[in-house]
């Protein structure tokens, strides 16, 4: 696996890992390569999180990764989409929950619109969901106040977003 990215989490102290999560995550684009962004609120134990984040979550034990975050860009996002390529594996920990995340992101196209069906958590704290051209989303992440899960989240995403940025760069993408 070629871009594979490590983060300690340096925002809660750590005592012990005891569980793992596979998480299958995209950078989703329409047709007019803009990103997909799920704006966040929520109140919880992380404390107070507003921020942007890439569709994406767990990914159950008798799917393949691919239909995986298909499955969740439908979920979340309500488009069908196709897979353009593998992007990243990021390795994480949440140290507040005494987890490590490994999230392994694709570059996908959104298809069709079908409607979301969002589980009850993502109901509450998914407020919107938002294309914008990759720079702004980059703008956004990199935004994110240096402190709590928005720096999880920024340290994960941020780097994915650029990887991103760089295949479109190099290989525009028609629909």
């Amino acid at each position: 696996m070629k871009n594979v990215f490590h983060f300690e989490d340096q925002c809660y102290p750590f005592t012990y890992t005891d569980h793992k999560r596979i998480v299958v995550r995209a950078v989703l684009l329409n047709d007019k390569n803009e990103v997909a962004l799920l704006h966040v609120v929520s109140d919880d134990k992380f404390g107070h999180r507003d921020c942007f984040e890439l569709p994406g979550g767990g990914k159950r034990k008798d799917e393949r990764f691919h239909q995986g975050v298909l499955r969740e860009i439908e979920e979340e996002t309500g488009f069908k989409g196709k897979i353009i390529k593998f992007l990243a594996k990021v390795d994480d920990f949440y140290n507040l929950i005494h987890r490590n995340n490994n999230n392994y992101y694709y570059l996908v196209r959104a298809d069709k619109y079908v409607g979301d069906h969002k589980e009850d958590y993502e109901k509450r704290v998914i407020q919107d969901l938002r294309f914008v051209d990759i720079d702004t989303a980059i703008t956004l992440l990199d935004n994110v106040k240096d402190d709590g899960v928005g720096l999880l989240i920024k340290q994960r995403e941020l780097p994915i977003l650029k990887l991103a940025k760089e295949y479109i760069d190099e290989h525009p993408i028609n629909k």
